[in-house]
């Protein structure tokens, strides 16, 4: 019930937190590291154009709700792609979690739930939680144990604290595979986890500077854990 009664305070927010307490109070509640999760959605915060946002909302909204496809754009303050939040919700109600925090989703494939899902992804406070459920999935499926409790690898949460933030960022900024608890394959994550593909150009060309989104977020998470 402390989650639920949490994303409501969230949501009564008169005003858009930009960070700090409400977020953290929001990424605590799932478990995880708020330092990380800040630093694995900065380089999207920064790169966030509100124009473009509002344009690219408007290119996912009618083909997504009414077909599941369209041209996926991502949307919201830490660009966040309908398909990406979609298989997320999905991971979640496969990996048990739901039942442990209290949130669950409606998976179905209709206009109903992918209207819903739209609409939450416009909203800060939701963009926070999805951040949240992201991480406390990812350490839960590249962990150390299965559902049984039973030890299956040295898992994301043994690794060095850089490595952590590196691997997270990877997973966040290039999707990853949500495998049963305990079963992630690490390795696949680590082998993108140098490149450079990010970039904050409204409109990308050829000649576009391209960063490693990995270094960016290790970068800020060395900045706000001074």
């Amino acid at each position: 019930m402390y989650l639920q009664a949490l994303i409501l305070s969230l949501f009564l927010s008169s005003a858009p937190s930009s960070g700090g307490a409400d977020w953290y109070d929001v990424w605590r509640s799932f478990d995880v590291d708020p330092l990380i999760a800040e630093a694995v959605v900065w380089p999207e915060v920064e790169r966030y154009h509100k124009l473009q946002d509002l344009m690219e909302t408007a290119a996912n909204y009618g083909t997504y709700i009414t077909t599941g496809g369209g041209p996926d754009f991502s949307i919201g303050l830490f660009q966040m792609k309908p398909s990406f939040v979609e298989e997320l919700e999905k991971a979640w109600m496969r990996s048990g979690l739901a039942r442990q925090y209290e949130l669950w989703f409606d998976t179905a494939d209709n206009a109903t739930a992918r209207r819903v899902r739209i609409a939450r992804l416009q909203k800060e406070e939701w963009q926070v939680i999805y951040v949240g459920v992201f991480l406390r999935l990812l350490y839960a499926s590249y962990g150390s144990y299965n559902k049984k409790g039973e030890h299956t690898q040295d898992g994301l949460e043994t690794l060095p604290l850089e490595e952590q933030v590196r691997l997270a960022a990877t997973a966040y900024n290039r999707g990853c595979v949500w495998a049963a608890p305990g079963y992630g394959d690490m390795d696949r994550l680590r082998e993108h986890a140098r490149e450079k593909r990010f970039h904050y150009a409204l409109i990308p060309s050829a000649r576009t500077r391209r960063y490693c989104y990995a270094t960016l977020a290790w970068k800020h998470y060395k900045k706000i854990a001074k």
